[in-house]
């Protein structure tokens, strides 16, 4: 009888995020089975501590960048000046 092990890289990823999205983002991401788990640090800072294996990072950065602009505590600039 072959015994598999579990050795999988794990990360820790750190956000601030809006406090009121941390409920939704949270949602978000744990709908994904077995993508990440988030845990929130502190909500009046809307810091948030996210888990998630090496072969889940690709996707969950993907889906951070897809979510961003919703869950940024900082405002977007409404103008850019071009590079150069």
């Amino acid at each position: 009888m072959k015994k598999e092990v579990f050795n999988a890289t794990t990360y820790t990823i750190y956000l601030r995020v809006r406090k009121e999205k941390i409920g939704w983002l949270k949602f978000i991401i744990e709908g994904y089975d077995g993508l990440a788990t988030l845990s929130t640090l502190s909500v009046s800072e809307g810091l948030i501590k996210i888990w998630t294996t090496h072969s889940s990072l690709a996707q969950l950065f993907a889906l951070l960048n897809a979510v961003a602009g919703e869950v940024t505590p900082f405002p977007t600039p409404t103008h850019v000046a071009p590079l150069g």
